[in-house]
Parts: C-alpha cells; structure tokens; sequence
C-alpha cells in the first residue's frame, strides 16, 4: 500500500503491477470502488487484474475515506466530513505515472462514477479516459472540454433511472437524459453504431469535438450490481477496455 497527502488528508492506494516493466503504451487505470466496498471485495469483482496478470496493465485502486467518495456532500463518510476527493485525484495520477508518458484511465462504479464524472467537469484532462458504471452527475457537473466517456447501465437498475418517467433510489437524472447531455456538450454526430454482445448493447458516436468518443453500453439486466460473468455478459471491465483501448471486445484475459 502507498500514500500521499492531499486535501490536507493522508490518502492511501494500492498499485498492482505486472511482474515485467510494462511498455510506455500499456494503461495504468484507476478503479474508483462503489460506497462500502473493501480494496479486496472491489478487485474480486471488477476483474481489471486479470489485464494485469496478462502483461496488458497496472491497475490503481485508491482508498475512499471510510469506504466512500464525497462528491457534493454525497457519499457515507467521505460527504459527511466533506473530504476533498477532487485533491486526491489531482494528487494521484502524477504520482502513478510521473512525466504522463503512458495513457491513465478511470473506471468509477456507482459512488465512485459520481466522483468520476466530477473530475471529468472539473478537471477534464487529469484523465484519458472515463468508464462510468452505473452512477451518475450532480446537477451543475457540466464538461467543460471533450472528452472520452463510455457510460454503463442496466435497463432495471433500481438506484439510477434509465429513461424519463422511471425513479431511482437515489433521485439521479435518467441515464438517457446523461447521455443526451454528454452527447450536446461533446458535439458529437448524431449518426452512431451499435454493437450486441450477450446480454449488452452498446451505441457509440465517434468524431465528437476534438476527438473525443462517446458510448452507451446498456445490460438488459443486473440491477445495480457491477457487470461480470456468469450474471451478466460482457464484463464491464472488457467493455472498457475495449472502449478505452480502441479494439474490438473480446475475452477476458487468462
């Protein structure tokens, strides 16, 4: 486990690393846990090491404070003490890739999504990439520049709307709202491509402003849960890691 300082906190996180040097094209990603989720509960079920244990990634995970992301006063302990999260992003990255010589992406689940999309708004190029799995923005979270945003969902997921008309647990905006806003905000086309793989469909736009790519990969089921085999087909983390990556899905490694 290593630490650093920020927001006047000290702030913790776990790098897992191949065992050879990674070239300077592989990823380093940064997995931001959901609301509760212990480091060994969250690398159980997100499957990212397995594109480590291929020789493909390192994969960070940073400690929420008291298992939680505050973002907007939202969540647990973390939006209680009010927990600058924003400083520890801005802390981290530099420090699992000094210089940025190699592409830094981040995989937020649910609580963490909600922090994900917050550094997207607030400090968009801190990341190359944003993987949003099943939570969503606060209100006045409006991007500011492009940027590459794949945004996971689940048709019956309790906690975040799909569409217009139904209620989540937690008063977000519906998924397809987001969308339509991200989609306005990076310019994008509105001609798109749609791709099925098992119980997911995904419509990705290309060619929005700046190069930035945008894509909506959608599970017929799972609930709030974060998608993974044998409940629900295609992972998330392939799913990202293609959209992040730029190459066609395909299995998990190993």
């Amino acid at each position: 486990m290593r630490s650093l300082t920020a927001g006047g906190l000290k702030r913790s996180y776990e790098v897992i690393a191949p065992d050879k040097a990674l070239p300077e094209p592989a990823p380093v990603i940064v997995m931001l846990s959901g609301l509760g989720a212990s480091l060994a509960s969250e690398i159980g079920r997100d499957r990212l090491v397995d594109y480590v244990s291929a020789g493909k990634a390192e994969v960070v995970y940073p400690v929420g404070y008291g298992e939680s992301w505050n973002v907007d006063g939202c969540c647990g302990e973390a939006g209680a003490r009010q927990v600058d999260d924003l400083a520890f992003m801005r802390a981290l990255v530099p420090a699992v890739d000094p210089g940025r010589t190699r592409p830094v992406y981040v995989v937020g689940y649910s609580n963490g999504a909600r922090l994900a999309y917050q550094v997207a708004c607030d400090d968009p190029a801190l990341f190359d990439g944003y993987a949003l799995v099943k939570g969503g923005p606060t209100t006045g979270c409006v991007l500011r520049k492009p940027v590459s945003i794949i945004v996971v969902a689940s048709l019956n997921d309790p906690e975040v709307p799909y569409k217009p008309g139904e209620k989540g647990s937690t008063g977000e905006r519906p998924v397809t709202t987001v969308v339509s806003q991200l989609q306005a905000e990076e310019k994008c086309p509105a001609k798109s491509a749609v791709t099925h793989s098992g119980s997911m469909t995904q419509t990705a736009w290309t060619a929005c402003a700046g190069g930035a790519r945008l894509a909506l990969a959608v599970w017929s089921g799972g609930a709030h849960s974060f998608p993974r085999p044998p409940g629900s087909v295609p992972a998330a983390s392939q799913v990202a890691w293609a959209f992040f990556t730029r190459t066609p899905f395909a299995p998990l490694p190993g």
